[in-house]
């Protein structure tokens, strides 16, 4: 196995998705740290602010039942003997109205700071989540703009956008979720079994304790059983998710065919069936997710009963236990709903796994870390006994795309593939710009080696023009300015008029500010062509790439197209993939391709008389 499929095979390992064991959590840290690094300050402020929750409520509440509201009833032997002390000092014997009315001021003053800190809690944790979620979809929109044509091959483009819509929209959901729960609970959990400890060791009623400390853990053996799973079903929710976007993708970009075969009752049945699929699954998630709460309600229910009785036979008084009480309610009620939260993390958990796969996906092509200088001016390009096999076929046992390809096109030389579909030609064609590396053997310019060269540098000197060319959703100018961005408005229109589009533009109602619509659907497919066409005149590259740059032409078109090519490649290194006459003809020199290899090389003319199967595709363009 040759160095690159070596590496081509372990990136698509590496793209199979992310292992989540605990000997790569540091390497995962790393990974995750740059997306959480700027939302860390709201989340250290979301923090504090749920410990002040936590305080007021696991501790200020209780403490208020315990030694403030005996005295409103005329038990002052349960009240705490210092605020009894207090009272009597600050306001002499007829102490309780004056506490009374202190008291009330105090319970709602208590309640504003516990809600203050609530929504500053809820807001932090909030920001810093959508700050962290925001990054992480830049990340992984970036790294897919990255990523070779390999990688598309092997996933599909509904999947890919269900991953950055619907995945990503799941997470916001949990960070909504996380917000209110995540910090302020563990923290209320604390503070509550807290002051149960502080309490039952000053009141000696550890047996109150013992039974809440034994009752909690309990509620964490449903959480367990339930989770497990919640993380199989929701895996399997996502994985069907995608599969649905990429039907959904399919049948929207392909309105023409579906109609024209009459193929909507299929592509409904279809929909219909990943719907039915998706129910079923979120149907047992959503089972789990209700068991949960009353799981664990039932087994609070039961500790508290058992204290209760518990608590009445020690003798405890009303005050204690009425504050024991709440604190142990507002011990189960984070449990409660931690085990909620639990379930929404695991039911999520592959919506991330999902993104991570794109974050860890390996570039199989990546950049040199020191690239070679290009050489200056226009080089040979040289294929040196290159094989290619591309990976999804690597391990079906098809036949290689490239087998054994030696040869150099000279600087300046308009060269035309021809041969039958699936003879090589196209992959040929994708090796030069480095859209892929060759299996075995190497591709250079000027001598050096494509993986040696800055790709971004390396495809700037190239312009290509692909048999379905792709247009954005933007204005006409805006499309042929992609071949060079910072091209003015003179430099557009004479890109158009050079390219034979310059008359059908200004006909628009807009003009060249006329919006094509998606993929270019407000434009035929020659006049796509054409602006195609004008982009790589605007790019002026010194290599050009034509995938039968003109097959969407009618005849006129073609003719004024054709007069242009012929000056666009003038003094330009030119690969012509070329099915049509017409095309060849623009070529001084033919390279045959059959079944991955060259089999014909030499000037059409030449070729014509010497090589039977250039001859037989020219005869059948001849007309009857």
């Amino acid at each position: 196995m040759g160095t690159h499929e070596q590496r081509t095979r372990e990136g698509t390992l590496m793209a199979a998705g992310p292992r989540w064991g605990l000997a790569d959590t540091d390497s995962r840290l790393r990974r995750w740290w740059p997306l959480v690094r700027p939302s860390w300050p709201y989340l250290v402020a979301g923090l504090l602010a749920g410990v002040g929750f936590a305080a007021l409520s696991g501790v200020g509440l209780p403490v208020m039942l315990k030694t403030v509201l005996p005295i409103f009833f005329g038990r002052e032997q349960e009240a705490s003997p210092w605020v009894v002390a207090a009272g009597r000092r600050l306001f002499g014997e007829h102490y309780q109205d004056r506490l009374l009315l202190l008291a009330c001021w105090g319970m709602p003053v208590v309640f504003l700071l516990r809600g203050l800190c609530a929504f500053l809690n809820r807001y932090w944790i909030n920001l810093a989540g959508f700050v962290f979620l925001e990054n992480l979809r830049r990340a992984a929109f970036e790294k897919l703009q990255s990523l070779p044509l390999a990688f598309y091959q092997q996933h599909r483009t509904g999947d890919l956008t269900s991953r950055l819509v619907n995945d990503a929209e799941q997470l916001r959901s949990l960070i909504l979720l996380v917000s209110n729960d995540a910090i302020k609970q563990p923290l209320l959990l604390v503070a509550a079994l807290g002051y149960l400890v502080w309490v039952s060791a000053t009141e000696r009623s550890a047996l109150f304790t013992l039974v809440a400390m034994v009752t909690i853990p309990l509620c964490v053996v449903p959480l367990r059983l339930m989770t497990r799973r919640l993380l199989r079903r929701a895996r399997a929710v996502a994985r069907q998710s995608g599969e649905l976007a990429a039907v959904v993708t399919e049948a929207l970009q392909s309105p023409v065919e579906i109609q024209s075969y009459n193929l909507q009752e299929l592509q409904c049945r279809r929909f219909a069936a990943r719907l039915h699929e998706i129910l079923r699954l979120s149907l047992k998630t959503v089972k789990y997710e209700a068991m949960l709460g009353p799981s664990v309600e039932f087994i609070a229910t039961c500790g508290l009963m058992v204290a209760l009785y518990l608590g009445v036979r020690s003798g405890i008084d009303f005050a204690t236990f009425s504050s024991l009480a709440l604190a142990l309610y507002l011990a189960y009620d984070p449990v409660k709903k931690l085990s909620g939260l639990q379930a929404a993390l695991k039911s999520r958990q592959a919506s991330l796994e999902r993104l991570e796969e794109i974050l860890t996906a390996r570039d199989t092509m990546p950049n040199p870390v020191t690239p070679r200088p290009l050489p200056p001016g226009n080089a040979p390009i040289r294929f040196e006994q290159v094989r290619f096999l591309y990976p999804n076929r690597s391990e079906s046992g098809a036949a290689p795309a490239l087998n054994g390809i030696t040869v150099c096109i000279e600087p300046g030389e308009t060269v035309a593939l021809v041969g039958p579909s699936g003879a090589g030609k196209s992959t040929f064609a994708l090796l030069i710009p480095r859209f892929f590396d060759p299996t075995e053997g190497r591709v250079t310019y000027g001598g050096t080696d494509l993986r040696e060269l800055d790709k971004r540098a390396w495809r700037d000197r190239i312009a290509f023009v692909p048999q379905m060319p792709m247009l954005f959703n933007t204005t006409i100018a805006e499309n042929i300015r992609l071949g060079r961005p910072d091209a003015d408005d003179a430099a557009v229109r004479e890109a158009a008029r050079r390219a034979g589009a310059a008359e059908f533009i200004e006909a628009l109602p807009r003009g060249y500010e006329t919006v094509v619509g998606e993929q270019g659907t407000a434009l035929s497919g020659g006049q796509r062509q054409r602006i195609a066409i004008a982009r790589a005149f605007l790019k002026d590259a010194p290599i050009l790439i034509l995938d039968e740059a003109t097959s969407a032409l009618d005849s006129e078109s073609e003719a004024r197209v054709q007069a242009a090519l012929r000056e666009l490649i003038r003094g330009r290194t030119t690969i012509l993939i070329a099915h049509r006459f017409s095309s060849i003809s623009l070529a001084r020199r033919v390279l045959v391709f059959e079944e991955g290899r060259i089999t014909g090389d030499g000037p059409p003319e030449v070729l014509a008389e010497t090589h039977p199967v250039y001859r037989r595709l020219l005869e059948l363009q001849r007309p009857g």
